[in-house]
Order: C-alpha cells, then sequence, then structure tokens
C-alpha cells in the first residue's frame, strides 16, 4: 500500500513538476480606470478587466507546456493577481481581491 502512494505521489509530482518550473515573473503593462476603481461596482468591472489581461499572459507565457499547462496557468494567474493588486495599491480592488480569493 505505501509503495503504491509513494508511486501514485512521484507520478503526480514529475507531472506538476513542469508547472512549478515555469517562470511566471514576468513585466507587462496592465490597463485600468483608476477613477472607476474608486466606487465599489466600478472595482468589481475593474478587477475583472485585469484579470483577464493577467489571464490572457499568464495563458502566452505557458503556451508552449504539453503537461500542466492548465495547472500552470491557474497558479501564474493567481500569483500575478495577489502581485498586481498588491501593486496598484486600491483599496476597493484589494477589497474585491480578498472577496475573491476567500470564495
Amino acid at each position: 500500500m505505501k509503495r503504491t502512494l509513494i508511486a501514485a505521489a512521484l507520478a503526480a509530482s514529475l507531472i506538476a513538476a513542469p508547472a512549478f518550473a515555469a517562470s511566471d515573473t514576468f513585466d507587462m503593462a496592465i490597463s485600468y480606470d483608476r477613477d472607476a476603481a474608486a466606487t465599489p461596482e466600478g472595482a468589481k468591472a475593474q478587477y475583472k478587466l485585469i484579470h483577464a489581461q493577467v489571464a490572457d499572459r499568464c495563458e502566452a507565457e505557458h503556451s508552449d507546456m504539453k503537461i500542466g499547462q492548465t495547472f500552470a496557468v491557474t497558479i501564474c494567474t493567481v500569483r500575478t493577481m495577489d502581485k498586481t493588486i498588491k501593486s496598484i495599491n486600491s483599496p476597493q480592488l484589494t477589497q474585491v481581491h480578498a472577496a475573491r480569493k476567500a470564495s
């Protein structure tokens, strides 16, 4: 039983390894309306816009992966959104981001 679990864990780690090895460090410009993000509804709309840009970029960054691409794009998007929202430093966007992560 232990050998089966160890083999399964090893196989899973080998499949996920390319996702962790892929770099998700890149520079990109984000387009959003800072004034619109000042209201709760505007922040939600701007968050969707920012998320779409980040997701598109992460897909492009990992487009050459054959195995683990979906996982890599998801991890890249989550990490990049965390960094982006922190960098923008908007209380309203931070609140929307926290709510999205909690759900």
